[in-house]
C-alpha cells in the first residue's frame, strides 16, 4: 500500500523552507535554477496537494509519485528535526 507521495517542485529561490513548520514529512533542497530552488519532499498520500500548498504556497512544476514509505539515502539523510 502506498502511504506517501514523493514530490519534486520549484520553490522560493531565496528561502526554500516551508512557510508552515514542521511539514508532515522530510524535505531537502536539491539545487537551484535561475529564479527558484528545487525541493524534494514527502507528504502523506491523503490530501497531499492541499498539504503541499499549505507548506509551500509558491510551489510550481510539481512532479510526484506514490511511495510505500519514506526512503533515506546518503544524499537524502533523515533531517535532525524529524522524530
Amino acid at each position: 500500500m502506498n502511504n506517501w507521495v514523493w514530490c519534486r517542485f520549484h520553490a522560493n529561490a531565496g528561502d526554500y523552507r516551508p512557510v508552515k513548520f514542521p511539514p508532515p514529512g522530510p524535505y531537502w533542497c536539491t539545487g537551484y535554477g535561475d529564479d527558484y530552488s528545487i525541493v524534494v519532499a514527502y507528504f502523506p498520500k491523503n490530501g497531499w496537494r492541499k498539504t503541499l500548498k499549505e507548506h509551500w504556497p509558491e510551489a510550481s512544476n510539481v512532479e510526484h509519485e506514490d511511495r510505500e514509505e519514506i526512503t533515506y539515502s546518503g544524499r537524502f539523510t533523515k533531517p535532525d528535526w524529524m522524530p
